[in-house]
């Protein structure tokens, strides 16, 4: 099963540069505060993060997200993690009713437009008893959309396609 790429906004490289450094989180009396090189796959070979909402992929092995061009390929890596209780904790889709390209997600993420994430999640699935927040722009900041413990959400009205940045309580 393959994916035609559904268009989305893009960002200048200079945006993006700047978004990773406000990412990169605080300042310490020591510098900047070391953070996790992100990096991203697709069938086992390197793709630039912004692809990563385009496929049906995992961040079980953060930083490396995985993605798969198989929906089932996914599904068969990810078994495991998806049956321990303290695994995903939301998994997010490009369509209502849980369908298109998703991501099972672990991590926070302040920005999600780095993985190609931002305003385009239409559903979501929270697999775990955990709980966090959906916000509409960068770095935790917007609206805040609450979720928690195994909710299911297959539209999100007027929600659609405005979150931005997640993070787990």
């Amino acid at each position: 099963m393959s994916r035609v790429p559904r268009a989305r906004k893009s960002m200048p490289i200079a945006i993006v540069g700047l978004l990773v450094l406000a990412a990169a989180g605080p300042a310490n009396g020591r510098g900047v505060d070391k953070q996790p090189t992100l990096t991203a796959d697709l069938d086992g070979k390197p793709i630039a993060l912004v692809e990563v909402g385009n496929w049906y992929c995992n961040d079980f092995d953060y930083p490396a997200i995985h993605c798969f061009s198989d929906p089932k390929a996914e599904l068969q890596s990810s078994a495991a993690a998806l049956a321990a209780p303290s695994g995903t904790y939301v998994t997010v889709y490009e369509f209502t009713t849980y369908q298109g390209a998703y991501m099972h997600m672990t991590q926070d993420y302040s920005i999600l437009g780095l993985i190609g994430w931002s305003d385009r999640i239409s559903s979501f699935q929270v697999t775990n008893s955990a709980g966090g927040v959906f916000w509409t722009d960068w770095l935790y900041t917007g609206t805040r959309y609450n979720f928690c413990c195994y909710q299911n959400v297959g539209s999100l009205g007027s929600f659609n396609d405005t979150f931005s940045s997640v993070f787990h309580n």
